[in-house]
């Protein structure tokens, strides 16, 4: 009975093996041990004696350089500057230390709409997310130590060779694929001997002893039916998706240690929390950046304390802005910085030229509508004791489902005939449900924000067998969002217009309909059609006039449930001088004003190809190398 949540399977379900909030009876007191057990079992996991103590209370008046945001870059910078021991270097953070529950892998959606969690959702819009509650997309954003990497799936893809050469092509001297590498292993604790070795061609792509380890997710029986079935289907089952080429599926490495979540907090302020140099501010919103309207040199960070108090941090050399996609933008332009026009029609005066904050907004687009179901899995079952023996398994050995996130631990990518260059231009991620597993079903719709309706035809689809959904992911999307102020408030979230596939062409449409043809494919193989894989359908309101299976059905259904990724990137483009929407150089210093800098996804010209926390870990790398280089030598 052991392999329903172990070896067996992996299919859902933080909910199957840990509970969720609407769980009566047994589930209930299932749900009640385990908690109690973590509140037990502190001093291991989410430990606050891991993390540097809050500063707040005895701050400097004046710093060499202050981060902003402790996220998946700024955790980076503010440790590698501090590794200068004669710089003072403030962080800023607008949440706190990273909570027990963060550090169990397969709780991962638990995180989500909590109080670690910003809350996003998209503005309404035409044509994209009109199948869920308000017709907004929810965009989770850490507020936390360690920021998204916290609540994250912990999935380490890098990205290709092409992305980084493009971002080089196009004007940003020092970011070509061969230029970045060696930051990507500066991270690295790789533990598979394997992927440390050599390929034929004499390369390397991983490091051993960097402060982020990565681990392989345990193998899973239903990730290795999908890595059969993609072999089936002529690609190639990949030992390592950071390698040398990307097509074809992979079972994943993700930012883990010992079974447990390794996030930026974790791997990169746990070892600099003694420094004296080091000083970290927790529930500190930045509300904007003083900028001296003379000279156009910023020299101070205003800020919100817990206690409601405003008050500012002077800084001799830099700010490094790296508050995210979202915040970063928001925060530029609270302070005088962005496109002139909107900055005037919400009452704030432009203090430089008019850069192009908050635009060239993207996003990994994924469809969640692909069901399936399987034959019903007779060794499968879930009970009491089965769950007490997880709970504990995990807690005394760190393994077993707990250890692992939300689905399979497989991914992979193919090419369309649409791509084009010789880039894969999909990628597919996959979730499973158990039968009758109607918690795991809750928590998805609770998060994803389905209407009543949707997430009850979803029910009626898991009470028949085992589902698989299988999700074909835009990783180059053609279509552009922006960001925008609502008002000059800094505690008023920002409008978030997607944009989702708003490209006139229909490309980004093209590509999603041909990666539900892949997923139909993929199960008409021989060894889904082992299983009985049999295609369901959703209920959603908007397309039941349609007929299923048509074209003109599933444009609708993307239009309908089509959703993020969580990836936004991009709103503080990274170009040359002669790029007109470039707000940030190749050294990511922000035109038309000095002493601030941006370091995190939003300067990224384009999005990367496939999930972005690794990239935005090595945009910190280098952002802190470039630093110290120049600022030790003057």
């Amino acid at each position: 009975m052991e392999e329903a949540c172990t070896a067996g399977s992996h299919w859902t379900s933080a909910s199957s093996c840990t509970g969720t909030s609407g769980v009566s009876g047994v589930g209930t007191v299932l749900f009640t041990s385990l908690i109690t057990t973590l509140m037990e079992s502190q001093r291991q996991l989410g430990n606050p004696d891991d993390y540097p103590d809050d500063a707040t209370s005895h701050l400097l008046d004046e710093y060499d350089f202050i981060v902003v945001g402790a996220g998946s870059a700024g955790a980076v910078v503010a440790s590698r500057l501090s590794e200068v021991p004669h710089w003072k270097v403030l962080l800023l953070e607008a949440g706190g230390d990273p909570t027990p529950t963060s550090d169990i892998p397969s709780l991962s959606l638990y995180l989500q709409k909590t109080d670690i969690d910003w809350q996003y959702q998209t503005e309404p819009e035409e044509g994209m997310c009109q199948g869920f509650r308000d017709k907004r997309c929810y965009w989770p954003r850490g507020k936390v130590l360690g920021g998204s990497s916290v609540l994250n799936y912990m999935i380490y893809v890098r990205g290709m060779k092409g992305d980084y050469d493009a971002w080089s092509k196009a004007g940003n001297n020092g970011w070509s694929y061969e230029d970045v590498l060696p930051y990507f292993k500066k991270s690295q604790d790789m533990t598979s001997e394997t992927l440390l070795r050599k390929d034929s061609n004499g390369d390397t792509y991983h490091a051993r002893g960097g402060p982020l380890t990565l681990e392989e997710y345990e193998r899973t029986e239903f990730g290795e039916i999908i890595l059969q079935a993609a072999k089936e289907l002529g690609y190639e089952n990949l030992d390592d998706l950071n390698g040398k080429h990307q097509l074809g599926f992979a079972n994943v490495f993700g930012t883990l240690r010992n079974g447990t979540r390794c996030s930026t907090a974790k791997a990169f302020l746990s070892p600099a929390k003694f420094r004296e140099n080091l000083h970290v501010a927790k529930y500190a919103h930045v509300t904007r950046i003083l900028i001296n309207d003379q000279t156009k040199t910023a020299h101070s960070v205003e800020l919100r304390g817990k206690d409601g108090k405003i008050f500012s941090v002077k800084f001799r050399n830099e700010v490094i802005l790296s508050a995210g996609s979202i915040n970063s933008p928001q925060i530029l332009m609270l302070s005088g910085i962005g496109p002139q026009e909107h900055l005037k029609e919400i009452g704030i005066q432009p203090l430089v030229n008019n850069l192009m904050v908050g635009e060239n907004l993207q996003d990994h687009l994924i469809f969640p509508g692909a069901l399936f179901n399987l034959k019903k899995s007779d060794n499968l079952q879930l009970s009491p004791s089965l769950l007490l023996d997880i709970y504990y398994k995990y807690l005394t050995r760190r393994d077993g489902p707990l250890s692992t996130h939300l689905g399979t631990t497989v991914t992979g990518f193919i090419k369309t005939k649409l791509a084009d260059d010789e880039r894969p231009d999909l990628q597919f991620h996959f979730i499973g449900v158990l039968a009758n597993d109607t918690n795991a079903v809750n928590l998805l719709s609770h998060v994803i924000g389905f209407y009543d309706e949707t997430t009850k035809s979803l029910q009626e689809v898991v009470s028949l067998s085992d589902t698989v959904l299988i999700i074909p992911t835009l990783i180059r999307p053609k279509s552009k969002g922006r960001i925008l102020l609502k008002s000059g408030n800094p505690l008023e979230h920002p409008k978030i217009l997607a944009g989702y596939l708003s490209d006139p062409e229909g490309t980004d449409l093209a590509r999603m309909l041909e990666g539900i043809k892949f997923a139909q494919h993929l199960m008409n193989t021989k060894v889904m059609k082992a299983k009985e894989g049999k295609q369901k359908k959703l209920f959603l309101e908007a397309c039941e006039n349609l007929e299923f299976d048509s074209s003109e059905y599933w444009e609708c259904a993307l239009r309908q449930i089509g959703t993020t990724l969580y990836h936004p990137v991009g709103t503080c483009k990274m170009g040359p001088s002669s790029d007109p929407d470039a707000v940030v150089d190749p050294e990511l210093k922000v035109y038309g004003v000095k002493g601030i800098r941006v370091a995190d996804a939003s300067i990224m010209p384009s999005i990367v190809s496939g999930n972005t926390n690794a990239a935005i870990i090595m945009i910190g790398e280098k952002a802190a190398d470039t630093i110290k280089k120049e600022w030790l030598h003057k």
